[in-house]
């Protein structure tokens, strides 16, 4: 961790830091907390691991026993459920919101962007794992960036998180064809968005996240 940096620097380092670890499970899930040895790996103190850990709390990505300790949360099968049954009524909302707000630019962009990467056919889990989060990142993100309501953007966003940490146990040794079939999926959301459509944009939203809970909720069965 870098030296002299302020406090509230730190914190951000280490709360971005210890939320990737969680989320792509290098800090599994039900794993107590050790925040002393957090401290002496990181070469901080105590106090902005306090803080950080505060934030993933908030987050509800780590929890508290009391006289126990901190833990990293749990995942349940409930608890993907519900996730994704908040995203869906939040995404919809954005997705109307934004269809006639993103402008022409941007979707020619988009539609530019996954035609280049219908060319392409990753070999290894790396490399299929950063094309979907590429098109997650050029589709969700352009919803979310002009759905004109940041707080529902948050919100969204904190959904996403939460669910990436499901979605990276069924990621590893993905077949080709759930890569294609994200690649649909995504393509049916932009054409709806072309062509300012709000009806189709969010069936077909909709119909990409359901088939995303299904493969989720089918990995952890």
């Amino acid at each position: 961790m870098k030296k002299g940096l302020s406090r509230y620097v730190l914190t951000d380092e280490i709360y971005t830091l210890l939320k990737e670890q969680i989320l792509n499970h290098e800090m599994p899930s039900g794993e107590k907390i050790n925040i002393d040895q957090l401290a002496r790996d990181l070469e901080v103190s105590n106090i902005p691991i306090r803080e950080a850990l505060s934030r993933l709390m908030a987050e509800e990505l780590v929890y508290t026993v009391p006289f126990k300790g901190m833990y990293v949360a749990q995942i349940s099968l409930q608890e993907l459920d519900e996730m994704f049954e908040i995203r869906k009524e939040l995404e919809s909302l954005a997705i109307r919101k934004a269809v006639p707000q993103i402008p022409d630019e941007k979707l020619a962009h988009l539609e530019q962007e996954m035609k280049t990467w219908s060319t392409s056919h990753p070999a290894d889990d790396e490399e299929k794992i950063k094309l979907i989060a590429d098109m997650n990142q050029s589709l969700h993100g352009l919803i979310l960036a002009y759905c004109n309501n940041q707080s529902l953007a948050n919100l969204i966003h904190v959904y996403i998180d939460r669910i990436q940490r499901y979605s990276a146990l069924f990621h590893k040794g993905m077949e080709q064809q759930l890569l294609q079939e994200e690649w649909d999926e995504h393509m049916l959301v932009v054409q709806g968005l072309v062509a300012r459509d709000a009806t189709l944009a969010e069936a077909a939203l909709l119909k990409h996240l359901n088939n995303s809970h299904r493969r989720t909720r089918g990995f952890i069965l």
